[in-house]
């Protein structure tokens, strides 16, 4: 598979192993409201309620803010949460970490977060206080956990390739303006290697185009009289020969 694009992603360097030259992936960024492309205001996937960025946060601190992302490779579907931490009056750099699984939240929840931070992430439900530690974070770890459990128990890829099945790669997004809708965007800029290698990747955006390229035909169905002869039936076969008549 050759990539046109005028962006360069993390899997593209696979192509120096040896290309396809008939199959072409034209990588252009495509972007649109969701309710205008499926032609609907509701979001035919579950969208949990999440912060966008505001404000600053301390070290040890839970997030200032949190997105969202709905990413689709390959007719595949991947969750992923962006969780962001800003820190204006320190020497600490921001932290920007994209979570694709529950593990991935505990680990960065336990990597950046004080023991007091992490308690209140672990409550059950969000109490209201006047405390920083209290301040951000619209979801606990109970409601991620019920989320990644709901999003395994239904088919949402089946979803998507209904939906999508002519793009290879396409992002969902929360903005201002409400859902978005980017075809053939950056993987990288999502951390999409986290979830699985450049040769992986490649390989399954090459199967999914080779697959729209040339689809498979219908089987064809003979008729009643060939599939006599490729029984090994003859016009005797269920009648006897005729007799030869005595002089």
């Amino acid at each position: 598979m050759r990539i046109k694009s005028d962006f360069h992603d993390y899997y593209d360097g696979v192509q120096a192993f040896g290309q396809d030259q008939d199959l072409v992936y034209i990588r252009k960024k495509i972007d649109f409201p969701l309710g205008v492309e499926l032609k609907t205001k509701r979001c035919p996937f579950p969208i949990p309620n999440t912060d966008r960025y505001g404000g600053y946060t301390r070290v040890g601190e839970l997030p200032t803010g949190m997105s969202f992302y709905i990413i689709g490779v390959a007719g595949k579907l991947y969750p992923c949460f962006r969780m962001y931490w800003h820190y204006p009056n320190t020497l600490e750099k921001d932290i920007e970490a994209y979570c694709y699984s529950l593990a991935d939240i505990d680990k960065i929840i336990k990597t950046k977060c004080d023991k007091k931070a992490q308690d209140i992430f672990n409550e059950a439900t969000i109490k209201k206080s006047r405390s920083r530690y209290h301040r951000y974070m619209s979801m606990r770890r109970a409601e991620f956990e019920s989320f990644f459990a709901e999003w395994e128990r239904e088919d949402q890829s089946a979803k998507a390739r209904q939906l999508f099945r002519q793009y290879p790669i396409f992002v969902i997004e929360t903005r201002r303006e409400g859902l978005y809708v980017c075809y053939n965007c950056s993987l990288r800029e999502h951390k999409f290697f986290k979830v699985k290698d450049p040769m992986t990747t490649y390989q399954e955006i090459a199967m999914f185009l080779g697959g729209l390229a040339a689809p498979q035909k219908p089987i064809p169905v003979p008729s009643d009289k060939d599939m006599v002869s490729i029984k090994g039936f003859d016009k005797f076969s269920f009648r006897k020969e005729p007799s030869k008549k005595k002089k």
